[in-house]
């Protein structure tokens, strides 16, 4: 892959964990807002990586603010549904907030000629970073194989092992990154996100999947799927002895390959409401009780304020826009 590419997109990881966060005050709110419960939209399935996320802010939420939080799912077209409700349908109100994550936000613009761009949603506050694990079904043919063990099998059964992957997206694109870096073929299996493709290889429907721990926390629990590698430069911390890709040869850089999630509004909230949100989700994130819900899930938060969001934002559209170019997706666009 072009070096280009690779210092674009450390670029975002440099301003992602150099992030800290003042200490904020929740304002006092404005008037008459909010009188009624607030939306939280996740825009894939329920029991999903982003679903947990956007469930557990919820709850640590409605404990901190003393407010009423509810979490909606906008599913199909593998984002694109609840994105394009986010930008195009949903009212400017304060009411709506969509618990979203890059790049899969930005590949719907970028790849799928979205209704909408970059500049219909208003960054918020960031919230993690999560990587994505490749796992197998410990109980199937692969159960015992290592990453060697299985590039091993794929090259001498080309096309034969089915991995499963978010079409356009970042499962995809780790999957094509191991087939280029060790020369060989998968067939792809599209799924509507990971929590699909996890239910799938527990069936025994597909060979190896790519998901966020969140989506297969209790069944590698359980024993009855194994964590293969963590698509980060770095172990992530409830998979200590799980390899990460650039210790099995695939060197990713750190906090690229995965799900950075942060929270968005749909264009026009007045100021004041914006302003109180992200006082308020900051307190929220910052609570010690935030910290504890999200550890017993397997995340680590990484708060960042309306600012240092937007700039993340934007950082991270320009570096994922000069991957798809150089690696001929798209044609400068």
């Amino acid at each position: 892959m072009p070096s280009k590419i690779w210092m674009s997109l450390l670029a975002v990881v440099g301003l992602a964990t150099s992030i800290s966060v003042a200490e904020a005050e929740l304002p006092t709110p404005p008037k008459d807002f909010p009188r009624r419960p607030i939306n939280l939209v996740v825009v894939y399935p329920a029991g999903g990586g982003m679903d947990v996320t956007a469930r557990t802010l919820a709850k640590v939420a409605e404990e901190v603010l003393k407010h009423e939080f509810r979490v909606e799912n906008r599913v199909g077209g593998a984002g694109m549904v609840g994105h394009t409700y986010l930008a195009k349908n949903a009212q400017a109100d304060g009411y709506t907030i969509g618990v979203v994550a890059n790049p899969f936000l930005f590949t719907d613009i970028l790849l799928r000629d979205a209704p909408f761009g970059k500049d219909d949603f208003d960054p918020l506050v960031f919230i993690n970073f999560e990587p994505a694990i490749w796992m197998a079904n410990a109980k199937g043919a692969l159960g015992a194989s290592s990453f060697d063990d299985i590039v091993t099998n794929a090259k001498q059964n080309p096309g034969k092992l089915r991995a499963g992957v978010l079409p356009n997206n970042v499962f995809q694109f780790v999957t094509e990154f191991v087939e280029l870096t060790k020369g060989v073929k998968f067939t792809h299996v599209p799924f509507q996100g990971g929590q699909p493709g996890v239910v799938a290889l527990l069936a025994g429907d597909i060979d190896v999947t790519m998901a966020f721990f969140t989506e297969a926390e209790q069944h590698i629990g359980s024993g009855d799927l194994k964590a293969i590698a963590v698509a980060d430069d770095k172990r992530f911390p409830r998979l200590p002895d799980t390899p990460t890709f650039s210790e099995v040869g695939v060197p990713v850089a750190e906090n690229t390959w995965g799900a950075a999630r942060f929270l968005v509004l749909p264009k026009g909230v007045p100021q004041e409401r914006r302003d109180y949100l992200e006082a308020a989700f900051l307190e929220v994130l910052k609570s010690e009780v935030a910290k504890k819900a999200f550890a017993d899930i397997g995340l680590e938060l990484s708060p960042a304020n309306t600012q240092k969001t937007a700039e993340i934002y934007s950082t991270a559209y320009d570096s994922l826009r000069t991957f798809l170019t150089e690696t001929g997706r798209i044609s400068g666009k």
